[in-house]
């Protein structure tokens, strides 16, 4: 078992076997990503990739949930330029696309909520595997974002752009 240097308080990575295991470990916020988690789970992706011994990738939430989004308490009342704006979710986009690109099988093991970017997040896998307690929602136009981790990329391409709408 390994463990890179990317590894945060609140994204876990090992390897065992052959597979690489990256779990959102913030269970109090349903693991909600905030803007360190986002670097840190950009980078235990890019580990994932880069390591020879790494054969398939596995995205998995603590607690009893996949993934709640994007933590929207830390959204409210932020004042930011465009660039600022962009900065902030340049690790996101990058990490669909590492995701997306990624030469080893990314599966997404959903247990409890995968709701707006953790339903992208799972829209990038090449497997979603969910247990009978899985659900899975968009909801960014009702709270007036725009969708992230490439669900507006993915979802039409994975469902038709009939049904995706």
């Amino acid at each position: 078992m390994s463990a890179p240097a990317c590894v945060s308080e609140f994204v876990r990575y090992d390897v065992d076997a052959g597979v690489a295991r990256i779990t959102l470990d913030r269970p109090d916020r349903r693991n909600a990503i905030d803007v360190p988690m986002r670097a840190a789970l950009l980078a235990a992706v890019q580990a994932a990739t880069a390591d020879p011994a790494v054969r398939a990738v596995v995205l998995a939430g603590a607690g009893g949930h996949f993934c709640s989004g994007g933590d929207v308490s830390t959204m409210r009342g932020a004042s930011m330029s465009a660039e600022q704006g962009r900065d902030r979710m340049a690790p996101i986009g990058a990490c669909a696309r590492a995701l997306l690109e990624m030469p080893k099988p990314v599966i997404a093991a959903v247990d409890g909520i995968a709701f707006g970017g953790g339903f992208g997040l799972c829209l990038c896998a090449d497997l979603v595997l969910a247990t009978p307690a899985a659900r899975f929602c968009l909801s960014f136009m009702r709270i007036g974002l725009v969708p992230d981790f490439a669900a507006a990329f993915t979802l039409p391409r994975l469902v038709g752009l009939q049904r995706a709408r």
